[in-house]
């Protein structure tokens, strides 16, 4: 069952609760809530809300999500509200800065201080950056996401910002040995399913333009000209690689857009609280030939009474999206 809480220094005050929807997405800080709640039935008044409240949202006794009311459309009876996590202070707050021979983990830490971010658990991240330069105004998500990118090349390991209990905290990226299952028949009551040759190229061509000369790179999917005939990807490169560089470049870009593109998305199933994203999932869907682990890209779980449903969308990798960072 529902329990959601304002509280109130020391108070836990109970909402009257209609729905809350709980929702994510990896690589995207924060997570957040929205919910409504009954202010007025009658004579009788209830607990209500204002912005910057810190708002604690329980499921059959376990708390799911702790954070601050931002936003509220009230009428005269009801009242929808959206709170976010301590993660909405790393988006919200931009600046200046320069970090010399830190880890990323001594940079979170230096940035929840500085921005007075009640900070929790943060993992120790071993790598040693030697310099790391902001000069335009970025957000401080973005600063963390780079360092932890950096992190990422050079020792291998992924580390996951998340918030806890009302705090910021930095984790080794999750990845149990035992995962949650998704099934038509058992939990999976939809899906989307689409496969593709849009995306596809048969044959790569890339370009480098130097001492006004052009140097060119190609690589074929002959097997995939047969198929589908010849699909060409074209890109001219700025990078200063010389020709095997280029012709490597084209061999891997030749071997990721090869192949029919394939698509799993808005996957609905009974609700499952622990399963949000960033953490793999199996699902088996024998209909369109799908059994294999994914990773879940965004989730968002709807309650109302008794009643738990989840939303997710998946992706094959869990790699950083390009452009999440600068």
């Amino acid at each position: 069952m529902i329990e959601l809480f304002v509280i109130k220094e020391t108070e836990w005050l109970e909402l009257v609760t209609e729905t809350v929807s709980l929702e994510g997405q990896r690589y995207q800080a924060p997570r957040s809530i929205t919910a409504t709640i009954v202010t007025k039935q009658g004579n009788h008044s209830y607990y209500s809300v204002t912005e910057g409240d810190t708002i604690l949202f329980k499921w059959k006794g376990k708390e799911l999500f702790r954070g601050i009311v931002f936003s509220r459309n009230p009428d005269d009876h009801k009242l929808s509200f959206t709170a976010y996590d301590m993660l909405q202070y790393l988006v919200k707050n931009k600046d200046v800065y320069v970090f010399s021979n830190q880890r990323a983990d001594q940079i979170v830490k230096r940035l929840a201080r500085d921005f007075q971010i009640p900070a929790g658990s943060i993992a120790k991240t071993a790598y040693t950056i030697k310099s790391l330069v902001f000069k335009d105004d970025t957000s401080l998500y973005d600063m963390i996401l780079k360092a932890l990118k950096q992190t990422k090349k050079q020792t291998g390991h992924n580390y996951q910002l998340y918030a806890s209990k009302g705090k910021l905290c930095l984790r080794a990226w999750p990845d149990p040995s035992e995962v949650w299952v998704l099934e038509t028949g058992v939990n999976i009551t939809g899906f989307q399913y689409s496969t593709s040759i849009n995306e596809t190229a048969t044959k790569v061509k890339l370009r480098r333009q130097k001492d006004n000369k052009t140097y060119t790179a190609t690589a074929k999917d002959n097997s995939g000209i047969n198929k589908y005939g010849v699909l060409q990807y074209v890109e001219t490169v700025s990078d200063n690689i010389n020709q095997a560089q280029l012709q490597q470049r084209a061999n891997v870009l030749q071997s990721q857009k090869k192949g029919v593109k394939k698509e799993l998305k808005s996957i609905q199933a009974i609700g499952i609280p622990n399963l949000q994203s960033g953490l793999p999932v199996y699902i088996s869907i024998p209909e369109v030939g799908v059994k294999k682990t994914y990773w879940i890209d965004s989730d968002k779980h709807e309650f109302k009474g008794s009643s738990h449903t989840m939303t997710i969308d998946v992706v094959e990798k869990n790699t950083i999206p390009d452009g999440a960072s600068s």
